[in-house]
């Protein structure tokens, strides 16, 4: 009788510790990286830089929000698994010498979860902060009057492709990059529409043309004090609501507006 209940006894337990296991891989957050995969990391990714495009002052700075792009395609997630790694970019154009304004200024908008860190110098700007949920971001001074804002999966398993959220219409918010496209009279070769969800309601949008010429037509036509930033290869200036931005890219030029947040 005594061996029976013990049996009985040593079952139930299996069976409870089966249900608890089963329970906490279904319901307990990941402690690891290797247990999550990329379409978890992505929209932390659009969370981390909706939240930096919102501290921005609209007034002063021009961004352009890109693409998911991979950046390693043979990573190790463990040493029996491989994985793949993304990042997305918001470049800001600003005022020269206002670089590090602007890195302080979205330091101190993040969350305190962030713990973001910021090295100020002579030669070296840079934030960096944790999103949560293993998601890296950084922000970088790369020229002047360029500030990059990364947001890092880091190493993750792909279990699905990765696909951004796309406008209904295909012309959406295209007013402003047609505007300069008919200025210079060209047209586009190529149409790109790219956004995120505001942390506060909204949305923020890049919708970007690829043409030819070099631009110098546009800038004719802005008011000096609407420039941002007047480059060889690079001119931001706001219109209106919209950031506008082009940019030189081999012998052809990359037309951006972006709206929102």
């Amino acid at each position: 009788m005594n061996r029976r209940w013990i049996v009985a006894v040593a079952i139930a337990w299996a069976l409870v510790v089966a249900g608890l296991a089963y329970y906490s891989s279904r319901n307990d957050p990941p402690t690891s990286r290797d247990q999550t995969t990329i379409a978890d990391g992505l929209p932390v990714v659009d969370e981390a830089l909706g939240r930096v495009a919102a501290a921005l002052d609209p007034a002063t700075s021009v961004p352009a929000l890109g693409g998911y792009t991979r950046t390693d395609s043979s990573c190790r997630v463990t040493s029996a698994r491989e994985g793949t790694r993304f990042e997305r970019v918001l470049l800001v154009y600003v005022k020269k010498d206002a670089e590090p304004a602007v890195l302080e200024r979205v330091q101190a908008a993040l969350p305190p979860a962030y713990k973001s860190h910021l090295v100020s110098g002579a030669d070296t700007h840079l934030l960096t902060a944790d999103a949560g949920h293993f998601v890296t971001l950084r922000g970088a001074v790369v020229q002047p009057g360029q500030v990059r804002f990364t947001a890092d999966t880091g190493c993750r398993v792909q279990d699905a492709a990765v696909q951004e959220a796309t406008p209904q219409s295909q012309n959406a918010n295209r007013a402003p990059v047609q505007a300069v496209l008919d200025t210079l009279k060209q047209s586009a070769s190529q149409w790109r529409t790219h956004r995120i969800t505001c942390p506060g309601g909204g949305t923020l949008w890049t919708v970007e043309a690829v043409t030819g010429g070099d631009g110098a037509a546009a800038r004719g036509t802005v008011p000096a004090t609407a420039v941002v930033l007047d480059e060889p290869k690079l001119f931001a200036y706001r219109a209106g609501e919209a950031g506008v931005a082009l940019r030189a890219d081999g012998d052809g030029l990359r037309v951006t507006s972006t709206a929102g947040c």
